[in-house]
């Protein structure tokens, strides 16, 4: 896949898993929305998450995109996450509306509006690609 056919999958609505090692060094791994951005991920999460604690004792992670459906493919992208301040009110706009029509987006936006959240910045060092066997067309 080309560079460009790999950041078109990427900026599609799938649904990441970001993976992640806690101060025991036991791994950790959840679904994520996030939006890619001239070659960077932003998410949010609930400040004291799993995700939050982990990241502060280790940031460096590694984010999965993948298709599920034939011919498999997968983006993984390693690197270290930057924790910032919550994400504005339009780039939460802008995550939320990649999964959910405008009615659940609306409801969504106001449901959430003041859960104490931190931003996720992941500038990858490493993007692997995975093509799956199963569906493959060579």
């Amino acid at each position: 896949m080309t560079a460009e056919e790999r950041d078109a999958f990427l900026a599609g609505p799938h649904v990441a898993v970001l993976a992640t090692v806690d101060r025991s060094g036991r791994a950790h791994g959840a679904p994520i929305w996030y939006v890619y951005d001239h070659g960077v991920f932003i998410m949010s999460t609930g400040r004291g998450s799993q995700k939050h604690r982990n990241v502060e004792a280790n940031p460096e992670v590694t984010l999965v995109v993948d298709q599920r459906t034939l011919p498999y493919y997968a983006v993984m992208a390693r690197g270290p996450i930057e924790i910032g301040p919550p994400l504005s009110h339009d780039d939460r706009l802008r995550i939320v509306r990649r999964y959910l029509d405008e009615g659940q987006t609306r409801r969504y936006m106001q449901r959430t509006a003041g859960d104490d959240s931190v931003s996720l910045r992941l500038r990858p060092r490493k993007l692997i690609e995975f093509f799956g066997r199963a569906g493959r067309r060579n």
